[in-house]
């Protein structure tokens, strides 16, 4: 199929924008317009390009992940920082952070798994958390240093605000940002970069489009990671998606190192010159 009119694009963009369902998680229209051009240019019927940019849209967005009432989390927030005790906001931030599937499975793992990471990449003073869903709520765990900065990345605007009223009552700099990754990337340059638990999602919106992030990415270290298990806990993808990784990977000469925890598999991948 030729390249469709700007003014179709336009019109299915808005219809998709629109919709109930995405409208009101306020989903990024760089995010919706990069998937239908994509589709639009593969399939040669429009009706079936736009159910299937509706697919993967469903996919990339993944609101079945679960998402917190975003009013309700910041008034939690807000009167766990207003007591002053760590402990109260790490409870907090627990709460909130086992509505979503993802960092659900990883608080099983959090007091420990940064602590492992860093022992590798080192302590980062600017950190950059990639598609983040709700991760940041796990900086409490970090011991990042006093003067540390955090940038976030997410398509959700309404995950966005949240994230940075987060951010204002953690008092570190930074910010999160509403931006696809995939489209455009982080302009921010640090010393870490988190991807967690996305690859293997970003790779079903369009084949090979992992690795030109992970070139752009203006950091020393990348922190992958993969799940071991299926959503469901039905199925071992351990192999599978180290696999993935490795394949994505084969051809820049960095240095990979594995930690295994129980239901994650990350890698630490060193981009240094020393190894470039």
């Amino acid at each position: 199929m030729t390249r469709p009119e700007q003014t179709d694009i336009d019109n299915i963009v808005e219809q998709l924008a629109q919709s109930k369902k995405y409208r009101e998680a306020g989903i990024c229209e760089q995010t919706i317009r990069d998937i239908v051009i994509t589709e639009l240019e593969r399939q040669r019927n429009p009706k079936e390009a736009i159910q299937a940019a509706r697919k993967k849209l469903h996919e990339v967005v993944a609101l079945y992940l679960g998402d917190p009432d975003y009013a309700a989390a910041t008034r939690q927030l807000e009167a766990a920082f207003a007591t002053g005790n760590p402990e109260t906001i790490k409870a907090t931030c627990a709460e909130i952070l086992r509505i979503h599937d993802s960092t659900n499975e990883r608080m099983m793992l959090v007091d420990t798994f940064y602590a492992q990471i860093f022992e590798i990449t080192g302590r980062p003073k600017v950190l950059l958390d990639i598609a983040c869903g709700l991760n940041p709520l796990t900086i409490p765990w970090m011991n990042l240093p006093p003067d540390a900065s955090f940038y976030a990345y997410e398509i959700h605007q309404q995950r966005v605000d949240f994230l940075n009223r987060f951010l204002a009552l953690q008092g570190i700099g930074g910010r999160a940002l509403d931006q696809d990754i995939l489209v455009d990337y982080p302009a921010e340059a640090g010393d870490v970069a988190m991807l967690l638990k996305e690859i293997h999602r970003m790779e079903k919106r369009r084949r090979g489009i992992v690795l030109p992030l992970l070139d752009a990415l203006k950091v020393r270290w990348i922190v992958l990671s993969s799940p071991t298990r299926s959503r469901t806990g039905r199925h071992g993808v351990k192999e599978v998606y180290r696999e993935q990784v490795h394949e994505i990977l084969v051809d820049r000469p960095w240095t990979i190192t594995e930690i295994e925890f129980e239901n994650e598999l990350v890698y630490c991948v060193d981009k240094s010159p020393d190894h470039a």
